[in-house]
């Protein structure tokens, strides 16, 4: 079985990698900024257990670093992406349950989005979103079955405002629906298996069940139990899940709503998820993500990662590791140089590879490439400017259309050592530096 939300709050909890926050927070902004003020002095998850107006504690940065996304999954966090491509051949369908965690608590009466504790983010968002939903669905007419991220936003008790489009997949299988005048049966799961959460932000091909691609990445089977309204298979562990339709023919006004490139996604006309039935553990824990936080950049750049290395890794297998941490615009390529040419190589390869990619950066492996300063050190001691970066003009990355004149072209940077330099550049070393440990000089 995947290892659940809880599960990994208590692994987080036992390695003090968790912050518990007992005073009652609003949820209209002060929660956010508490959070984030939290996380980025102790790179820890954060548990509210009183929001107000609710009963149900809130965990936000969830991931609060790369051992806990490695830890969730069961992979070393020093070889994620090459351990994501081994796992996404095997193929580990979901088993399916007679009873589940899920379903503890039913409400398929009076339905009222008002119990969870729904948040306002930012100053300029349209209002209360669920930024930590998956949505499910099955296609209306073809054996797919398919788990994405969408923000929805609060209208009613019963009643949300989803982004889903083609070409994305789920935007692809509400369209299916409304040519058969349908609605798009779906549900909403919030505080998935770890597993199921990077299914859900997964590249994978559009025949391809994420639910079962879920087993693959945790390399075990994902439970799952038929919803109580709506034939789709949920999570038998997940937290919270929320049931209903996607109405056909209709649109209305949602947003703005800041995203994660930390600016507002503009008003747009959006599609409108009917509220049917709620269903939970026992005393849940909701999850909500801060667009555009440590959490969300994993979520979102665990799977470019994986991309970038499977199409790199094919022909230079030198390449010793992959990092999108500092943001996922952005990716650094460590390898074990064997000729001055492989750099330049390794950046067009991966700028081809993911369409988002606007920078490459390719540096020795005796580089931290999950350290943003170390990175940079080595641009600046080792990468000659006028030989090393290379601008490709006209090409378009990231393609919000309120926004996409800033991402056309894309830049790769050669930090590596020249070959015949590498004594000369050798780094520093201080001996036993990497046995200390900094308490037992501090009692």
């Amino acid at each position: 079985m995947l290892k659940s939300l809880r599960k990994c709050l208590q692994e987080l909890e036992q390695t003090d990698r968790l912050i518990r926050v007992k005073k009652k927070v609003e949820p209209k902004y002060e929660l956010s900024a508490v959070a984030k003020v939290l996380h980025s002095k102790f790179k820890k998850a954060v548990l509210f257990e009183n929001v107000k107006g609710s009963k149900i504690p809130l965990i936000t940065y969830f991931f609060p670093d790369r051992r806990s996304v490695a830890d969730s999954l069961n992979i070393n966090s020093q070889n994620i992406a090459n351990e994501w491509n081994k796992r996404e051949n095997q193929y580990i369908l979901p088993i399916r349950v007679d009873s589940a965690p899920i379903k503890e608590v039913i409400i398929n009466k009076d339905v009222d989005l008002n119990v969870l504790p729904l948040i306002t983010h930012s100053i300029g968002d349209a209002g209360r979103y669920i930024t930590g939903g998956i949505v499910i669905a099955k296609h209306p007419t073809e054996d797919h079955i398919n788990a994405s991220w969408n923000r929805l936003q609060y209208v009613d008790k019963n009643k949300l405002r989803v982004r889903m489009m083609p070409p994305q997949h789920l935007g692809r299988y509400h369209e299916a629906a409304e040519k058969l005048d349908r609605p798009l049966p779906a549900v909403i799961v919030i505080g998935a298996p770890p597993a199921v959460m990077f299914s859900a932000a997964s590249k994978i091909s559009f025949e391809r069940n994420e639910l079962e691609f879920a087993g693959a990445l945790g390399n075990a089977h994902l439970e799952v139990i038929k919803a109580e309204t709506v034939d789709v298979d949920i999570p038998a562990n997940a937290e919270i899940v929320i049931e209903g339709e996607v109405l056909p023919h209709v649109r209305e006004e949602e947003g703005p709503f800041g995203e994660f490139t930390d600016s507002y996604v503009p008003i747009m006309r959006n599609h409108v998820f009917h509220v049917k039935a709620i269903t939970h553990r026992k005393n849940p824990i909701y999850h909500d993500i801060y667009a555009g936080g440590q959490e969300d950049l994993y979520l979102l750049g665990l799977p470019i990662e994986a991309e970038i290395y499977k199409h790199v890794k094919a022909f230079a297998p030198q390449i010793t590791g992959i990092s999108t941490t500092s943001f996922v615009f952005n990716c650094v390529i460590s390898i074990k140089k064997e000729n001055e040419e492989q750099p330049k190589n390794v950046i067009l390869s991966a700028l081809a590879s993911y369409a988002w990619t606007k920078m490459c950066i390719v540096v020795d492996d005796d580089v931290n490439i999950y350290d943003p300063g170390d990175v940079l050190w080595a641009i600046q001691t080792r990468c000659r400017p006028d030989r090393d970066i290379i601008i490709v003009p006209g090409v378009s990355a990231y393609t919000r259309e309120d926004v996409k004149e800033l991402h056309i072209g894309k830049v790769g940077i050669d930090a590596t050592v020249p070959l015949h330099m590498k004594e000369v550049m050798r780094r520093r070393k201080i001996p036993g530096e990497e046995q200390v440990n900094s308490e037992d000089y501090l009692k």
